[in-house]
């Protein structure tokens, strides 16, 4: 698709869409997945209020 943002999208321990990540450099991790076949698992690490601090890691 032209002119579309790639996006990481986030699923539960269900398989349930959680969401979305976005930080510096996700583009890189997107490109990781895509291109190397690389998995990541993300964690929470620290809730307030609507902002989510998250760790993404290789699986």
């Amino acid at each position: 698709m032209s002119g579309s943002t790639p996006s990481l999208a986030v699923f539960d321990s269900s398989g349930n869409l959680a969401g979305a990540l976005t930080f510096i450099g996700y583009l890189e991790v997107i490109d990781c997945i895509q291109n190397r076949g690389v998995r990541y698992q993300a964690t929470i690490i620290n809730i307030s209020g609507g902002v989510y601090e998250v760790s993404v890691e290789p699986k």
